[in-house]
């Protein structure tokens, strides 16, 4: 299973979440191109963990992840598209609002900020030559490659039906959200919302499985997800 499966498959994938994607960078006045670095870091596998255990489609790191998002042994976040795309906006714009250019803030999502900025303090704003010229322990083949693979992705993302000729991209989710007014146990969740644990792990992607079987409650406050027939069955 080769990089270009991946990524075609990443291409019909990304269906699910991107409407929701380009609303939040919009939202928060960002470039919509930025929406294709799912496609460089996890190619919209929801269930993506990294050698240095980062996760889910915008592989937040823990210590990362935990200044945007619940990042915890009951629920992580960074499992969640949705959420952790509210963070990935806040990490670039705070990048952006930094080094104040695109090139250096997206290569800043793989390298850190603090790096960036030592770079562009040696090296100026241009990308061609920190890429070239700056020297640092961290600042391997990754970070070095990562803008370029984000415009290879643009590029491919913006000419997909040229190189995936026959896509099938899934159509996008329709979930409706519910605030937990209380801690709750999964067996609860079953029965009030008619669903199977897999159908409640599955729109629920951030609960892990202490939660999903039974050793913790689902927490106070939670934003539980459901598809919009399960609610109707409520009213």
């Amino acid at each position: 299973f080769g990089l270009k499966d991946r990524f075609k498959k990443g291409i019909e994938n990304s269906g699910l979440y991107m409407e929701e994607i380009i609303r939040i960078l919009k939202k928060n006045k960002l470039p919509e191109e930025l929406r294709v670095l799912p496609h460089v870091e996890s190619s919209f596998q929801v269930g993506a963990y990294s050698s240095a255990g980062a996760a889910g489609i915008w592989q937040f790191t823990r210590g990362t992840g935990r200044l945007f998002m619940r990042v915890g042994y009951d629920v992580d976040e960074r499992r969640d598209p949705i959420r952790a795309t509210h963070g990935a906006a806040k990490l670039l714009k705070k990048n952006y609002e930094v080094v104040n250019s695109w090139p250096l803030a997206i290569t800043a999502y793989n390298h850190g900020l603090q790096g960036m900025k030592r770079a562009q303090k040696r090296h100026g704003s241009d990308i061609v030559k920190i890429v070239k010229n700056y020297k640092s322990r961290t600042f391997g083949f990754a970070s070095r490659n990562f803008y370029a693979e984000f415009l290879a992705a643009l590029h491919v993302v913006r000419n997909q039906n040229k190189y995936f000729p026959n896509l099938i991209i899934k159509k996008p989710l329709r979930r409706v959200s519910l605030k937990l007014p209380y801690y709750i146990n999964i067996k609860t969740a079953t029965k009030y919302f008619g669903m199977t644990r897999a159908e409640i792990a599955e729109s629920n992607p951030s609960l892990r499985r202490p939660v999903l079987n039974g050793e913790k409650r689902i927490p106070k406050g939670y934003i539980f997800q459901a598809p919009a027939s399960k609610f109707n069955n409520l009213q």
